[in-house]
């Protein structure tokens, strides 16, 4: 954004702004200038109508697959497989947009409790509150500790002023602000001379929309509101987000396969059944002449109604291939799932961030808020010589009343949540000193000379009086501290403080600086109030040191093992933050970021890296200080090229850029800006990053509930397209109705799979590596188990067909037969128990997580009774005649069997795989023992 107030003479910007700085803004002239400026809020990105996402949804390729299915089996007139897929595509669209609606209206709730501020500003003369969004260039606004900058504005006049502008340059300290005029930088490249704005950093007469007032007051003119903030500039220059999802490219992929191979399969079916009509036909060509050569043809024009109902036949397979229940299945567990999550204080405003999430292999995460607390606290108490603990404080009252009197800030406390007013260091002091009320002792103490802290003198004192006596504070640098002090109190006992004592207690000083700590000193003393002590300047070696404090913005609960835990899952972490190097080295060091190989770099040395470089250099980058949005944004790309999915976390509009370019963006929903949230995927509602590490073990296991459930519907759909093939080539007839087909699809396959998608989520997720990117979702293990199972279960039906080893009777009623009511059923009963099956992957067996999904062995009860009412007292319209007790005895047995194989082929692959693993030690004993015997 070009701002040039910064370089201007104030009296100029009055002039330009047609503004009385002493009056204000008249309410006539601010009616006209809202119409002309607009409110002073952010242009929201237009909205997909609901059009729009109808029509998203609909040309996913999936779905529009099953809709091309639909369309083929209404012109073959199956009109029960077309009305059943257009329901499933109807239910999958309806849950997915009903579900992205609702996180979205929470997250503007989120964003509407974040930006509800009223803003003290001068209008004809008098201060008026009015609400954020009327703020308008020219304004005259009035700041003090803790209000949030409403827009971009030049400081009129000010005192000991400090900003947060963490959340626009990423800088965690306060910034401090002053009158005057900048001038534009200058720089030379290749012997020309360039002038360029400051960063916003540089600017230290302005103010930014957005950024927190840490202490003193201000006093500023609105130069700019809404987009035309640097904060809006950076808000408009998001693009929108349409990057495909991990799950979407998988899905599609899983897609094309089904359609290419059972395309395939049925064009080879129907050629061969072309050919054996053909055969059939005796068809003997005659090329003597035109006439006989057509009339040769004629046994095969008689054969057209055989060859149409082989056409039919292979449509029939291919929309038979088609899993129509899926996109449902995973619309639904991704709506409940979302659900849950918001429980973990992760609001999920994207529903495939649910899953997307599970596949990330790279946080990159902000520190100040994120992997910190953002609220500076006393980490380290010395004390009269000698470390301390926060117990101790009651034996050290002059420091207590230090603390608390020779302050200017505030704690407001709601409940369990502290939110500091004023100087954050000053803050975190009084929070040391919470067993105490510090505004009680500040109305009782009479200040009468105070000297506030600044960058030339770097102390702030305080005199109270007394009956008799005048009570002296100073706090500040240390190394002003210690000159002000001739003398050091040493439990309880006052003695002289030599030039060899400092330089020790400068020493420890030290050692907590390269903790990358800031670090206070105290002192004090009492004197008589005969002395002159109000008009006394200088205090050279007259106090008595007290001690000093480290200060740091302290870990979050928990992150340290959350970095842990997801190291031990294969992602890694990587810290970009805006503080400068030796503050994030420190935190790395805290947390284990650095060292095994990894570094930690400045963002300089990023931007002069190329594309190629960087994409090489990233993998050993473990921190990045003084990290910009483009910096950010180049680091997600580097990382993205490199197949890695990356989550990114945030809370600045300097964060936004990446959040958006990320697989998942990440933003925190207390410290979070507007802007942030509008442009993540996922907001956290407690702004903790173990919830993120929480959030990625429930994606794994959502990941893993996929596949599950896509193992048995494929299943379903391989078994369905095999019966059908080999009826055809065996020359049976078709055993399946398409009301058959149509009752195995949605209510046999659907409620098992959903309880598959609602699996509990194993802890062994999080003790494997990522999946990749590129990684098809059906892996090695599903495919044997579904080439097994489908095989098996084929099979079975097979012999049923050839032999009736089941014993079914002859009966016949109108359409019915128990020879295909049973055939049915069997069919339908090994579905269900092949449900048991998916529910574990590999080699794992069934039975020790057997009654941990209570809600999957209801519904599986629940499905097996409707099947057996269904054939009971529904049989005619599902063209089936009931069955005795005996034969749904021997039905179940049989259907079962499918779960013994299974556990038995497991347990032959776990036998061997250990019988391998034995071997494989053998052999490296053996190994050893022959080199210790040639040693």
């Amino acid at each position: 954004m070009e701002n040039k107030y910064y370089n201007q003479d104030i009296e100029h910007i009055y002039k330009e702004h047609h503004v009385d700085s002493s009056q204000g803004l008249s309410p006539k002239e601010a009616e006209k200038r809202l119409e002309m400026y607009g409110p002073n809020l952010f242009t929201k990105a237009k909205e997909k109508s609901l059009l729009q996402e109808i029509k998203e949804t609909l040309t996913q390729q999936l779905i529009v697959i099953l809709l091309i299915a639909a369309a083929i089996s209404l012109l073959i007139k199956e009109y029960h497989d077309a009305i059943g897929i257009c329901f499933a595509v109807l239910l999958s669209t309806t849950i997915g947009l009903l579900t992205e609606s609702r996180s979205k209206k929470a997250a503007e709730a989120l964003n509407r409790m974040t930006e509800d501020i009223q803003v003290k500003v001068l209008r004809s003369g008098e201060k008026i509150l009015i609400h954020k969004s009327e703020i308008i260039p020219g304004d005259i606004i009035f700041l003090e500790a803790g209000d949030q900058v409403p827009a971009d504005g030049r400081l009129i006049s000010c005192n000991d002023l400090k900003v947060r502008e963490d959340m626009l340059t990423g800088e965690s300290d306060d910034v401090k602000k002053k009158l005057g005029v900048i001038k534009q930088e200058e720089l030379t490249l290749q012997g020309k001379t360039i002038y360029q704005d400051p960063i916003p950093a540089k600017q230290y007469n302005m103010l930014f929309g957005g950024t927190l007032i840490a202490s003193g007051q201000a006093k500023m003119i609105v130069i700019a509101t809404g987009d035309e903030t640097e904060m809006g500039y950076i808000a408009k220059a998001l693009g929108s987000k349409e990057e495909s999802t991990p799950l979407e490219i998988k899905m599609d992929h899983l897609a094309q396969s089904i359609s290419k191979v059972s395309t395939a399969v049925a064009g080879m079916l129907f050629v061969y059944m072309i050919v054996q009509i053909i055969e059939g036909c005796k068809l003997a060509l005659d090329f003597s002449s035109t006439h006989q050569f057509l009339s040769s043809l004629s046994p095969l024009v008689s054969s057209f109604p055989e060859m149409k109902t082989a056409f039919v036949v292979c449509v029939a397979l291919i929309v038979a291939a088609v899993p129509e229940g899926l996109p449902t299945m995973i619309n639904i567990t991704l709506a409940i799932t979302m659900k849950q999550m918001a429980k973990i204080n992760v609001l999920v405003r994207k529903k495939e961030a649910c899953e997307t999430i599970g596949s990330v292999s790279v946080i990159c995460s902000d520190k100040t808020g994120t992997l910190t607390q953002n609220k500076m606290k006393v980490a380290k108490l010395y004390l009269e010589g000698s470390f301390k603990n926060e117990v101790e404080l009651k034996r050290y009252p002059d420091f207590v009343r230090n603390c608390m009197i020779n302050s200017t800030a505030d704690l407001q406390v709601h409940g369990k949540e502290v939110k500091y007013i004023g100087s954050a260091t000053e803050c975190a002091l009084l929070l040391l000193c919470e067993q105490y009320d510090y505004a009680r002792t500040r109305l009782g103490s009479e200040v009468v000379k105070q000297v506030p802290f600044n960058s030339q003198n770097k102390y702030m004192l305080t005199i109270a009086k007394e009956e008799n006596n005048y009570e002296i504070f100073s706090k500040g640098a240390p190394e002003i501290i210690l000159n002000q002090c001739g003398f050091e109190k040493t439990e309880g006992q006052l003695k002289p403080l030599t030039n060899e004592r400092k330089k020790q207690i400068l020493k420890e000083i030290e050692a907590l600086q390269v903790q990358a700590m800031r670090v206070l000193a105290f002192a004090g003393h009492r004197m008589a109030t005969s002395y002159n002590v109000l008009g006394r300047e200088e205090w050279k070696e007259t106090l008595v040191f007290e001690g000093f404090v480290g200060i740091q913005d302290p870990l979050r609960p928990g992150v340290k093992e959350a970095i842990e835990t997801a190291a031990g899952a294969g992602i890694e972490t990587k810290m970009l933050t805006g503080d400068n190097l030796q503050t994030a080295i420190a935190i790395g060091e805290e947390i284990g970021l650095v060292g095994h190989g990894k570094k930690a770099v400045e963002a300089s040395y990023i931007d002069a890296l190329s594309d190629k470089d960087l994409e090489k250099e990233i993998r050993h980058i473990a921190i990045v200080a003084r990290s910009k949005p483009d910096t950010k944004m180049r680091i997600v790309q580097a990382l993205q090229k490199n197949g890695e999915v990356v989550a990114v976390t945030g809370d600045g509009i300097n964060d936004a850029p990446a959040l958006t370019k990320a697989d998942v963006g990440i933003a925190m929903g207390i410290a979070g800006t507007e802007v942030s949230k509008n442009a993540a995927d996922i907001i956290l509602t407690d702004d903790s990053f173990s919830t993120i590490v929480e959030a990625i073990k429930w994606g794994r296991g959502i990941y893993n509930n996929f596949q599950r459930f896509i193992q048995f519907q494929l299943t379903v759909n391989i078994i369905a397209f095999l019966i059908a093939i080999i009826s055809q080539i065996m020359g049976y007839d078709m055993p399946f109705t398409t009301i058959h087909l149509l009752w195995i699809n949605i209510i046999m396959d659907g409620p098992p799979a959903l309880a598959l998608g609602l699996e509990p989520i194993r802890s062994a997720v999080m003790k494997r590596r990522p999946i990749k990117r590129e990684a098809p979702i059906i892996n090695r293990f599903m495919l044997r188990t579904i080439i097994i199972n489908s095989t098996f279960i084929t099979a079975l039906l097979f012999l049923q067909i050839r032999y009736n080893f089941l014993g079914a009777q002859s009966i016949v009623n109108g359409n019915a037969s128990e020879v295909q009511t049973v055939l049915f059923s069997l069919f339908a009963f090994s579905v269900l128990f092949n449900a048991f099956n998916c529910r574990e992957f590999g080699t794992g067996s069934i039975f020790p997580n057997l009654f941990k999904n209570q809600l999957a062995l209801q519904i599986i009860l629940l499905t097996a009774v409707l099947q057996i009412v269904m054939i009971q007292y529904c049989g005619a319209f599902f063209n089936a005649i009931p069955l005795s007790k005996e034969m749904w005895l021997k039905i179940i047995g049989c259907g079962a069997l499918v779960v013994i194989v299974n556990e038995l082929i497991k347990q032959a692959l776990r036998m061997l795989k250990r019988s391998a693993k034995s071997a494989v030690k053998q052999v490296k004993k053996v190994g050893m023992r022959s080199r210790k015997g040639l040693s």
